[in-house]
């Protein structure tokens, strides 16, 4: 592990800030949801399923809810995981770079240092033999050894042979001084030239460390994004696991609820034959009053794809969202059909209005905490029939209200003034 000189580890301190600054000012990313958010989108989806799939319990509307916010968050997840590899890659790719450009540097550093050490032995050799002349001429009073002997050849019977020596010896004398000036600078020049790539290896290693913060971010970044992105897939196929574990059972209760609504509205089409329904006309313009005045509308009538089963479901009513205990009212003036238990309805009231444009009209109360009338009794137009509840295949207070013609559902909403 590389020693930090005191610049390397300030510019590490301000890349640990930098990298920090941007951890937790940047956007959390898009596949890493905010925990406390996940739990109330999930739990108003809960809530939104219940109100549109009467008898969806909690539990499976939950796992519905976790499904679909599972596969809403895929693609975002997938995509910060491609960017956090991509960045990681990136981090890698400088860190290499920065690799080889340091030990390039470095290789630079070992032939220059070795180069001015050999610059250096030279520069000693010369010295050593110019000190070596100067000694000698100093010890013979200016005149070296050497030099008497070449005047003492230069007198001899060959004085040319002698001369010519001692030229040679002189220019031998300033060649190696000569050469010494030279290898000095050389060496001046070698010596500029490595301060500079120490330098260059210095700063190397500053981007070095800066590079390394980037990367351990980087390698953050994509743990996380893959872990979330598992999480996701795991919460994903355990959703899905639990819908298909439930799908068979789900669906057959469905059909039981199915043929008790048909049956229910069998009996309603034989108490209006057997009672004389043509001997009454529904009042007024034929239009029914609210029964919950002043209630939100929480699920309309129509047709729905159930989320378990998967199989498309009428839902054959208007749901207001009117809390337990509160009055629910008698949208025209009726005859009581039936008041009691029915099933997935809970306690339920059915009342018949007559006739409208020669087709039998007939509405139904359900999921009532309580009932107020009993079969037989006649109603007035807003008379308290029941208290709203949330009895039989019911997830919360609501009243269900259910407008049938000649015995056939229809949209409430269309009668309703």
């Amino acid at each position: 592990m590389r020693k930090l000189t005191r610049r390397t580890h300030s510019r590490a301190l301000a890349a640990v800030a930098s990298v920090a600054a941007v951890i937790l000012l940047a956007p959390a990313s898009p596949g890493i949801a905010n925990p406390q958010d996940d739990k109330a989108s999930i739990d108003e989806r809960v809530e939104e399923l219940q109100r549109e799939h009467e008898g969806l319990s909690e539990d499976l509307a939950r796992v519905v809810a976790e499904l679909e916010e599972a596969e809403d968050r895929m693609p975002d997840a997938e995509d910060a995981v491609t960017a956090a590899a991509d960045e990681l890659s990136e981090a890698q790719r400088k860190d290499d770079e920065l690799a080889a450009r340091l030990t390039s540097a470095e290789n630079a550093e070992k032939a220059l240092q070795t180069e001015i050490d050999d610059g250096t032995d030279q520069i000693e050799e010369s010295e050593q033999a110019v000190v070596g002349v100067a000694r000698r001429a100093y010890q013979n009073s200016g005149v070296t050894s050497d030099l008497a002997m070449l005047l003492q050849m230069a007198d001899s019977d060959n004085g040319l042979d002698g001369l010519t020596r001692v030229d040679s010896a002189v220019r031998s004398q300033q060649r190696t001084i000569t050469r010494l000036g030279e290898q000095r600078a050389a060496n001046m020049s070698s010596q500029d030239r490595l301060d500079a790539i120490a330098d260059e290896i210095s700063d190397l290693k500053d981007e070095a460390a800066e590079v390394v913060l980037e990367k351990e971010a980087a390698e953050s970044a994509a743990r996380e994004a893959k872990d979330s992105l598992d999480s996701l897939i795991e919460q994903k196929d355990s959703a899905a696991q639990t819908i298909e574990d439930n799908q068979a059972a789900t669906a057959e209760e469905l059909r039981k609820q199915k043929e008790e609504q048909e049956r229910l509205a069998d009996e309603i089409r034989q108490w209006q034959e057997d009672n004389g329904d043509g001997n009454r006309v529904l009042p007024g313009d034929g239009f029914l009053k609210n029964p919950a005045p002043g209630y939100p509308v929480t699920s309309q009538y129509g047709w729905r794809t159930h989320p378990i089963s998967g199989t498309r479901r009428m839902h054959t009513g208007t749901d207001f969202g009117v809390p337990c205990g509160d009055p629910v009212y008698a949208s025209a003036d009726g005859v009581v059909v039936s008041s009691g238990v029915a099933g997935g309805y809970g306690n339920r009231v059915v009342l018949s209005h007559g006739k409208s444009n020669g087709a039998s009209i007939a509405t139904t109360y359900n999921h009532n905490t309580r009932n107020v009338v009993r079969a037989g009794q006649t109603v007035k137009e807003g008379d308290t029939v029941a208290m709203a509840g949330t009895t039989g295949s019911s997830t919360g207070c609501h009243l269900h209200f259910e407008v049938m013609v000649d015995g056939s559902y229809v949209d409430p909403m269309d009668w309703i003034s």
